[in-house]
């Protein structure tokens, strides 16, 4: 079978090599230019004022991170623009779950794994979540279940959770969500019914609520992908983490 290779379209050139090929903007050579894209008399590399700085640069680039961090997108006051982002978070979390799926055996695997991605989404999104949202510390459970249904879920995903459910000791209590974002366009195969695909949700309360001092379990109780009405996350106190001050200061 022969396979038409992609179009190169404003200079973009695929090149093969390791998984997939890497891709490189190049910009086509100006006419009178020859194959490296130099008039004739032009000063190449080393020479000229372009040389040595040109190099250390370029040098820079290569140690370069080729890390990549993965964010909730935070959602903005502009319609137009809270659909386009929240759109494109849903299918690229979907890639994400579905490339799990491929690269781990069974369900219970890929739940660990993106129960252990939210939570370092959630370390890192802390900070931004205080500084846009002026949140004070919290006093008791129930206001910062406030703060997470009616500011948190709001900023990051446009949505409000109901919050029902609570313990009599006022230690645990359900957050439903009648419309999970992540789960538009989605139908779970036969064959992942134990998946749990919004489980990165749980990370993220769990390790955002971890750097302010607060040790929780965040499990999923209901899912409208596995037939459910709605879908209830149940979040349960554990215990107040204290901080390791040195003696003498508070």
């Amino acid at each position: 079978m022969r396979v038409a290779r992609p179009r190169c379209t404003l200079g973009m050139v695929v090149r093969g090599g390791g998984r997939g090929g890497a891709c490189e903007s190049r910009r086509a050579p100006r006419h009178g230019a020859g194959r490296d894209g130099r008039r004739p008399g032009q000063a190449g590399p080393g020479r000229g004022r372009s040389g040595p700085g040109r190099m250390s640069r370029q040098a820079g680039r290569s140690t370069e991170s080729k890390k990549m961090y993965w964010y909730l997108p935070f959602i903005s006051p502009s319609a137009s623009m809270h659909l386009m982002n929240s759109e494109l978070f849903t299918l690229t979390y979907g890639a994400l779950v579905t490339q799990l799926c491929k690269d781990y055996e069974n369900d219970e695997d890929v739940n660990k794994q993106l129960d252990k991605m939210g939570y370092n989404i959630g370390v890192r999104l802390i900070e931004d979540f205080l500084a846009r949202s002026n949140v004070g510390r919290c006093h008791d459970f129930r206001e910062t279940a406030d703060v997470i249904a009616k500011i948190a879920f709001k900023m990051y995903l446009g949505i409000t959770p109901s919050i029902t459910n609570w313990s009599p000791g006022g230690d645990e209590f359900s957050l439903i969500l009648e419309n999970n974002p992540l789960v538009d366009f989605v139908e779970l195969p036969d064959n992942h019914s134990s998946l749990i695909y919004s489980n990165l949700l749980c990370g993220v309360l769990r390790g955002a609520l971890e750097m302010v001092q607060m040790a929780v379990d965040v499990k999923f109780i209901q899912d409208t992908l596995k037939g459910d009405s709605v879908t209830e996350i149940r979040m349960k106190f554990i215990r107040r983490i204290e901080d390791n001050l040195p003696a003498g200061e508070e």
